[in-house]
């Protein structure tokens, strides 16, 4: 039988390991939220840094992707668009429209430079005489530019100008379709050369004194040295081109 001694050696033993046991226990907690607490922080600090984001972004645009669209939106109505702006008049809307005389001016100006360039581009390839061709070949050249301008007045103006050349000068042209050599070349020069650059002349010297709309006035005025230089260059060519009248 165990004495009273040895049985209080046996208790204090297993208490003594009971102790150790647990404060092994206590130590191993112990290492174990040290280490969790060295993570936690940083967890913590990015979730604390994304709800700050979180609520910085709601506090900036309470109303989402709509304040996107609204900001868009207002950026476009600032900024002018390839369609311009369907409300401003442009000038040919605005611009004031011609009188009665001025788009008669336009009309015959268009029929007379319509008439004298055909004229010319027949007595280019027909005429037999060389100086006669390269007078004609002049004329192509200034009435086409000349019928150019007016066309591009007409355009921005509103007016309609004649397409089909009225039908005396049509039979002005039928007819001289069928004439040939020196004949030829001295009726061209008559009508064309002088005469009817004559007529022309009177027409935009009116014109670009007469007329309201100062691009009308412009382009007669700005017409009529071509007009005179061709009539002074009719009227030096040799006679044997020019027939009995030679002014």
């Amino acid at each position: 039988m165990k004495t009273k001694s040895q049985i209080m050696g046996l208790a204090g033993i297993a208490v003594s390991a009971t102790l150790a046991l647990s404060a092994c226990n206590r130590q191993e907690d112990v290492s174990s939220r040290t280490a969790n607490s060295a993570d936690t922080p940083l967890q913590d600090s990015a979730m604390v840094a994304a709800n700050d984001s979180a609520a910085s972004a709601s506090t900036t645009r309470p109303t989402g992707d709509n304040s996107l669209l609204r900001d868009s939106n207002d950026t476009l109505s600032r900024e002018p668009t390839a369609a311009g702006m369907p409300n401003t008049p442009s000038p040919t809307a605005a611009a004031t429209a011609l009188n009665a005389a001025e788009k008669r001016f336009l009309s015959d100006a268009a029929s007379g430079g319509q008439y004298e360039l055909a004229l010319a581009q027949l007595a280019k390839a027909n005429a037999s005489d060389s100086a006669v061709r390269s007078y004609a070949a002049m004329l192509v050249s200034d009435h086409t530019m000349a019928n150019q301008k007016l066309q591009s007045l007409a355009q921005r103006r509103n007016v309609v100008l004649p397409t089909i050349l009225p039908p005396d000068k049509q039979q002005v042209i039928d007819r001289l379709t069928k004439v040939t050599g020196p004949e030829f070349d001295q009726q061209f020069i008559q009508m064309v050369g002088l005469h009817d650059h004559k007529t022309d002349i009177g027409l935009f010297e009116k014109a670009s004194r007469e007329a309201k709309d100062s691009e009308v006035r412009e382009f007669a005025s700005s017409t009529l040295p071509t007009l005179r230089a061709h009539l002074s260059a009719a009227q030096n060519l040799p006679p044997r081109v020019k027939g009995g009248a030679g002014a």
